[in-house]
């Protein structure tokens, strides 16, 4: 018996590096199973979505004839919960709400990218407490060919969050802390991430976490720092964000303290650096 693909789903993100997707699980719905078993389908499972093959004839035909609009549903659940973290989406696992990724609209052939609505768990009849970030619908209609000599893939893209980078620095009160600056040193990259310093006396009326800063320690200077842009998730992290100090002399190259300023946690997009160590 030889088997054919019918079609591949593959979910990409942009925050990882080869920007396979790893964090989630597909499992066909109750009713999708018995579709499946019925045509004798097989679902593998890689990692970052699934294939689904069908045994066909010479002429790569399915053995089992795919009814117009034949409905495939998938259940995709979320298995890491710090995704959420790092992607663009306003799924929440509290709510009911979860996304709805299908092919039903489709009227080009060469689109890969699954349309994405929103639905309800209790819409779709599914349960609470599982994770389910939403249901994939793939149909059979002109898209998938009744003869399988051309590979089908359809696509879920993540993008990853953006967000301002805040570094809140701590020096002593001997250190003048307005030597200090951030910058980016990798020249290779396309657009330079920039810092605004915030003196302590505007960043204490604006900013409530400088204001706790301060209580925790009264004897340091504080100082922020907070990105002029957006700055995207990724997983390889961005290197060469340098925590440098003038010198007296104009003509001298700063002096380098911090070489890779560690990246603010994806959550908060909030760093605090203890430069009394390094003094």
């Amino acid at each position: 018996m030889h088997y054919k693909q019918l079609f591949e789903l593959r979910i990409i993100h942009e925050y990882y590096r080869d920007k396979i997707c790893p964090d989630f699980s597909i499992e066909p719905t109750s009713q999708c199973h018995k579709i499946l078993s019925g045509h004798h389908l097989i679902v593998k499972n890689q990692v970052n979505g699934i294939v689904v093959i069908a045994p066909v004839d010479s002429e790569s035909k399915p053995w089992i004839e795919l009814a117009d609009n034949l409905q495939f549903s998938f259940i995709l659940k979320l298995n890491n919960q710090e995704f959420i973290d790092f992607t663009k989406t306003e799924w929440k696992p509290v709510n009911n709400i979860i996304y709805n990724f299908s092919n039903k609209n489709f009227t080009n052939i060469e689109v890969s990218e699954l349309e994405k609505t929103r639905t309800t768990l209790s819409d779709r009849k599914l349960p609470k407490g599982q994770n389910i970030f939403g249901i994939v619908d793939i149909y059979n209609h002109f898209s998938i060919s009744q003869f399988l000599n051309q590979e089908i893939e359809y696509k879920i893209t993540f993008q990853a969050k953006k967000q301002q980078w805040h570094y809140y620095l701590l020096a002593d009160n001997e250190t003048n802390g307005d030597e200090f600056l951030i910058k980016d040193k990798d020249t290779s990259r396309e657009t330079e991430i920039k810092f605004t310093r915030f003196t302590s006396a505007k960043a204490e009326k604006t900013d409530p976490i400088f204001s706790l800063l301060k209580q925790q320690f009264p004897q340091a200077q504080q100082y922020l720092f907070i990105s002029d842009s957006e700055i995207p998730c990724q997983e390889a992290g961005i290197k060469n964000i340098q925590l440098l100090k003038k010198k007296n002399s104009e003509s001298s190259n700063p002096t380098v303290w911090i070489e890779h300023l560690p990246n603010p946690p994806n959550y908060n997009g909030i760093q605090v650096i203890n430069a009394l160590k390094y003094l």
